[in-house]
C-alpha cells in the first residue's frame, strides 16, 4: 500500500483516539476495560474536559460492498492504537485484517504524534526511515466576498437538506453501556450526476460514563457497510519508547506541498 494510503489510514486513528480519551477518575491498579471501568464509573466526575488518560485498544474496521450481481467485496484493516497520560498518541497499521496480525506480523506503517514537542512521525519499519513533520497552526484565511464565477458556482451549488437523528437506545459493547445515535444525511438528486437522492447512514455508538467511542457503522451505498470497533481496550501506561523514533532510523523532514495560485479574474 501506498504512504498516501497509510497517512490516510493515520488521520483516521487519530480521530478515533480523540474520541475515544477518558477520564477515570481515582488511580487503580492496570487491568482491562471491561473490569476497570466498571469498577471506577460510579465515581468519574468532571471527566469531558479530560483527554490524556493513557490505554491501548486494537481498532478492527470492516468494510463490505455488494456489487449488482450480488457479489460481495469484504476488506479488513487491522490498527493497535497506544495514548499516554501526555496525550501522546501511536498508531500501528497491519497489512493482514486479523485480529491476531499484531501478534503474528510486524506493522506495515506507523504513525507517532506528540503534541508535546509539537511535532508527527511516519515511520516506514521495512525501511527504518520516518518523516518528520512539525505541527503548525494555520489560520483560515479571512472569507472574501464571492464575485464572478465564484458567486455563480455557489449560487449553483445545491444545498444539502438537514440530517435526521434518531436515538437507538443502550446495547453492551466490550462489558461497557454504550448509547447509539444514528444520523441519516440526504444527498439530494442531481448533488453528485446521481438521477435519484443517496442516503448515508451512520450509527455511532458510545458510552457517557466514561464518555468512550466503541463502535462506527457507516452505510454509504456508494462505498458499502464499513464498521470500526474498539476492543481489547487496557487502561494503564503504555511504555515510553513506543512515543519515540528508533535510534537506528533515518529522520527526514517533510516537505511541505506548495498550493497552486487561485486563477485570476
Amino acid at each position: 500500500m501506498s504512504n498516501h494510503f497509510y497517512r490516510f489510514l493515520s488521520v483516521l486513528c487519530l480521530v478515533a483516539l480523540e474520541t475515544a480519551a477518558i477520564f477515570l477518575g481515582a488511580q487503580q491498579p492496570p487491568q482491562p476495560a471491561s473490569q476497570s471501568i466498571a469498577a471506577s464509573s460510579t465515581n468519574v466526575q468532571g471527566i469531558r474536559g479530560v483527554n490524556r488518560v493513557p490505554y491501548s485498544a486494537d481498532q478492527v474496521t470492516v468494510t463490505t460492498q455488494t456489487l449488482a450481481d450480488g457479489t460481495k467485496i469484504t476488506q479488513r484493516r487491522f490498527a493497535k492504537v497506544y495514548q499516554d497520560s501526555q496525550g501522546r498518541k501511536r498508531c500501528e497499521f497491519y497489512r493482514s485484517g486479523s485480529e491476531s496480525a499484531g501478534q503474528d506480523e510486524s506493522p506495515q506503517s506507523i504513525n507517532i504524534f506528540d503534541p508535546v514537542a509539537g511535532v508527527s512521525y511516519f515511520l516506514n519499519p521495512r525501511e527504518h526511515t520516518a518523516q518528520r513533520d512539525e505541527e503548525r497552526k494555520r489560520r483560515a484565511p479571512p472569507l472574501a466576498p464571492a464575485t464572478g464565477a465564484s458567486a455563480n458556482l455557489t449560487a449553483a451549488r445545491p444545498l444539502l437538506p438537514q440530517p435526521t437523528r434518531e436515538d437507538l437506545g443502550t446495547q453492551v459493547i466490550e462489558g461497557i453501556e454504550a448509547r447509539g445515535r444514528r444520523v441519516i444525511r440526504t444527498i439530494p438528486e442531481g448533488a453528485q450526476g446521481n438521477d435519484q437522492p443517496i442516503q448515508v447512514t451512520e450509527e455511532v455508538w458510545s458510552s457517557e460514563n466514561p464518555p468512550l467511542l466503541l463502535m462506527r457503522i457507516t452505510n454509504d451505498p456508494r462505498r458499502g457497510e464499513t464498521v470500526m470497533r474498539l476492543t481489547n481496550l487496557v487502561f494503564e501506561e503504555p511504555p515510553a519508547e513506543l512515543f519515540q523514533v528508533p535510534a537506528d532510523y533515518t529522520v527526514k523532514e517533510l516537505q511541505p506541498v506548495a498550493k497552486p495560485e487561485p486563477p485570476s479574474e
